[in-house]
This record gives C-alpha cells, sequence and structure tokens, in this order.
C-alpha cells in the first residue's frame, strides 16, 4: 500500500472515531433521516443521494448542509460516506479539514488540508484555511507563510488578505492589519468581518472612520449584533446617546437578553437622570447575566439615588457575594450605614 492510499485511509479511520457510534447512519438510505416537513433543500439533498447512492458529490453537498446546521455528527458521516466513493476530490478534504476544526482535531485538519493541496496544489482556499487554522493557533510565521502560498493561487482571494490582517492585527502591527483589511473589502465588498476589523482598530485609534466602517458591516450583515453593539458604543463614547439607544434597540430586538445592551441602555437613562427606567435595563443585564456584578452595583445606585435605601442595600450586599471585596460596594454600604 502507498504512502498516498495509506493517507486516505487513515483519514476514513479518523473520521469513523470522530462519528463514534454513527457508523449505521451513514451506512442507512438517506430518506431515514428525519426532517421537518417544510425543509425542502434537505429533502432535495435526500433525494440526490437516494437517486445515486454511488455520487460522491451529493454526499458531500448534504455534509456541507450539515456543516451549516453546526450538525458536525452527521457532516462528519456523509464525509465519510463521500470519501468511500473518491478520494481524489481535493473540495473534500477541505470540507473535512473544516469540520475536523470545528471538533478540536487541530492535526487532523492541518493534516486533511494538506491532502486536499496535494490533490489540487491550485486550491488557494486550501491554503489560506490551514494560515487561518495557524493564526487561531498562535503560529503566525506559519500562518503568513500558508495565507502568502494561498495569495500566490489567487491574487485576489479576500480571505486571503484578511487573515493576513488579523495575523497583524495579533502583533500590533496596525498599519499592515489596516492594509489587509483594506484589500480584503477590495476584492469582496461585501467582507463583512473586514469591515468590523476596521471599525474596532479605528476606534481604538479614536478614528471617526470607525463609524463608516461599522455602517458597512450592518450593510452587510443587518442581524449582526456585534456590529449593532460596536456602533453603539463608538456613538455613545461620541456623545451621541440618542443614536447610540436606536442602535442598542435594533440590538434587543435580535437578542433581548443581550446583557451590555441592556447595560448600556441603563447606563444612559442613569445619566439622564431617569434612574427608575434604568432600574429597569440594569435588572435585565442582571437577569440576562447573572455574573454581572456592575449592572447590580448601578441598580444599586440607582436605588439610591431615588431614596430606597432599603432596595439599594440589598443591591450592594448581593453583588459582594458575586464579587467580594468589590470596592465600590464596600463603600455605598458604608455610605448607607
Amino acid at each position: 500500500m502507498t504512502l498516498r492510499a495509506f493517507g486516505c485511509w487513515f483519514v476514513l479511520l479518523i473520521i469513523s472515531v470522530a462519528c463514534g457510534n454513527r457508523t449505521e447512519e451513514t451506512t442507512s438510505t438517506p430518506t431515514e433521516t428525519t426532517i421537518s416537513a417544510e425543509d425542502s433543500v434537505l429533502r432535495k439533498l435526500n433525494i440526490a443521494v437516494a437517486r445515486n447512492p454511488r455520487d460522491a458529490e451529493a454526499y458531500h453537498e448534504r455534509a456541507m448542509y450539515w456543516q451549516g446546521k453546526e450538525d458536525v455528527n452527521k457532516a462528519l458521516a456523509d464525509m465519510k460516506s463521500a470519501l468511500l466513493l473518491d478520494t481524489t476530490n481535493a473540495n473534500f478534504f477541505y470540507t473535512l479539514g473544516e469540520l475536523y476544526f470545528k471538533i478540536g482535531a487541530f492535526d487532523e485538519a492541518d493534516e486533511v488540508l494538506g491532502i486536499a493541496i496535494k490533490r489540487n496544489p491550485k486550491l488557494a482556499k486550501a491554503y489560506v484555511k490551514r494560515g487561518e487554522f495557524a493564526f487561531y493557533q498562535k503560529k503566525y510565521n506559519t500562518a503568513i507563510a500558508y495565507l502568502n502560498d494561498g495569495l500566490r493561487q489567487d491574487i485576489n482571494f479576500a480571505d486571503g488578505y484578511f487573515w493576513k490582517g488579523m495575523v497583524y492585527r495579533e502583533q500590533n502591527v496596525n498599519d499592515k492589519a489596516i492594509s489587509g483589511f483594506l484589500t480584503a473589502i477590495e476584492q469582496n465588498p461585501d467582507h463583512h468581518e473586514a469591515y468590523m476589523q476596521l471599525g474596532l482598530l479605528y476606534n481604538e485609534q479614536k478614528d471617526k472612520r470607525a463609524h463608516q466602517y461599522f455602517t458597512n458591516a450592518l450593510r452587510t450583515d443587518s442581524q449582526s449584533k456585534e456590529a449593532w453593539y460596536a456602533r453603539g458604543m463608538y456613538l455613545q463614547e461620541q456623545g451621541f446617546a440618542d443614536s447610540a439607544r436606536q442602535d442598542y434597540r435594533s440590538l434587543l430586538k435580535i437578542d433581548s437578553s443581550h446583557a451590555n445592551a441592556n447595560f448600556n441602555m441603563g447606563y444612559l437613562s442613569m445619566m439622564d437622570k431617569d434612574y427608575s427606567e434604568a432600574i429597569q435595563w440594569y435588572g435585565r443585564a442582571f437577569g440576562a447575566d447573572p455574573q454581572y456584578y456592575a449592572a447590580l452595583y448601578n441598580r444599586g445606585l440607582c436605588y439610591e439615588l431615588l431614596g430606597d435605601k432599603t432596595s439599594a442595600a440589598a443591591d450592594f450586599r448581593r453583588t459582594l457575594t458575586i464579587e467580594p471585596g468589590y470596592d465600590l460596594a464596600v463603600s455605598a454600604l458604608k455610605r448607607l450605614k
């Protein structure tokens, strides 16, 4: 058996282990998969497998569907079926590498991406994904090498520039980080994460261009909680309280239990001396995160400012049960005596 063949069977063995006791599922007919009546996408994928159970690409397509649904076990099971039928397709190994990374099998992820590159040395996304994985493992020199390899295969590949930007950002080389992110959006004007990183970087530098990039991030993904919160914080720090409130409210429509958005709404109400409303917001923040002692402490302050010393003292004491020795709460209790 050649080393190349051994690598393929080794990969299949790893998949079997990752799938655990799901082997039976991979050999069952696709129509046995339980699906909801409205899930026409999955139904079509199941029909495609049923009509041609020797079609490796059909299993791969369904694996990517499960990957999008964050069901890694089912995705791995379909990838096992795909690779049992075809071990020459570089994209199959690329997808498998993504799945391995999601379950924390970092070495296996890198290995199968290496196989993908051997199958197709021009597969830019495989080099870039390897660079991304190296970034997460803080292997920055290795990451840059892989990313450059990917960009040599495809000079217009936006993610290659984005991840180079992330490496430089992590190393505090901000000029190169900004250059990477800007090039990423030149190649892909809808690159949400590049807009976000530019917004965050410019915000750290107190540069008003941050607002523009957060706005573009929201243009590319209006459901991004991160973008709504970041722009709201920027506006709040710039003194645009009403606009900040609008962004926090937009975020809370998406996620009503977002602790920090509720906290900031409370803070803005507190700054307006609307202590009763602030109490409600801080209560929601604490309800969303029972360890959020700052929300509890601030609610106590609002009670104190309204003259309700009993409720204030209760909140300050409860703050200290979460964060013993919290100086502000200790001082507040002394002040109430």
